[in-house]
C-alpha cells in the first residue's frame, strides 16, 4: 500500500541556495603536490564565491609551539559568512624550530550551506550540509613567500576592518585575534 505524500512536502524552501549545495559537492579542492596552490586562501576563498568582504573574523598566529610534537606552528584562520553559507579556511605552516623557515604545510577548509534554523549569532547556526576538505604536504620556496605576503596583507585587512577580541571573554574567541 502507498502511503500518501502532501503535495507541499516537494516544495522546496526560498532559502535554499542550490549554487551553495553544488559548490558543497566539489571533489578536487587541492592540487596534488602543488603547495602554492593548496595555501592559496584567495584562490580556496574565490573557489567557493566567497570573498574578503565576507570576512567576519580571523585569527593569527605566529611561531606557537605546539606541546608535545616539537613542531612551530604559524597560521591563518578566517571566517566567512553569507546568508545562506559559511566558509571557514585554516592554512597552517610548521617548523622545526622557532624562527626557522616552515618545511610543511597543513589547509583545512570548511564549507557549510542552507540553514536549518535562524540563529541569533551567525557563527552559531547549524547548516544543511557541511564538507570538510584537508590537505598536507612539503612546502616549497614559492609557497611559503605567498604564505608570508598573505598572512602579512590579511592581517593587515582584519586590523582595519574587524573589530578586536576581548582577551577576557569567553564569547568572543571568532572576532580579529593577532
Amino acid at each position: 500500500m502507498k502511503t500518501h505524500i502532501p503535495e507541499d512536502t516537494f516544495q522546496q524552501p526560498t532559502g535554499v541556495n542550490f549554487d551553495a549545495i553544488r559548490r558543497s559537492l566539489r571533489r578536487h579542492l587541492f592540487v596534488i603536490n602543488r603547495p602554492e596552490f593548496n595555501i592559496n586562501s584567495a584562490a580556496l576563498r574565490t573557489d567557493f564565491d566567497m570573498h574578503i568582504e565576507h570576512l567576519v573574523a580571523a585569527t593569527f598566529r605566529r611561531n606557537e609551539a605546539l606541546p608535545g610534537t616539537g613542531l612551530y606552528l604559524t597560521s591563518t584562520d578566517l571566517l566567512l559568512i553569507k546568508p545562506l553559507e559559511m566558509l571557514r579556511v585554516t592554512v597552517s605552516v610548521y617548523a622545526s624550530k622557532a624562527g626557522v623557515a616552515p618545511e610543511t604545510y597543513a589547509t583545512r577548509v570548511v564549507h557549510s550551506a542552507n540553514p536549518i534554523m535562524p540563529a541569533v549569532h551567525q557563527d552559531e547556526c547549524e547548516y544543511e550540509t557541511t564538507n570538510v576538505y584537508s590537505v598536507v604536504g612539503a612546502l616549497t620556496v614559492f609557497a611559503l613567500e605567498h604564505f608570508w605576503s598573505e598572512h602579512d596583507g590579511l592581517k593587515k585587512h582584519a586590523l582595519a576592518n574587524l573589530p578586536e577580541v576581548d582577551k577576557h571573554s569567553p564569547f568572543c574567541h571568532w572576532q580579529f585575534q593577532a
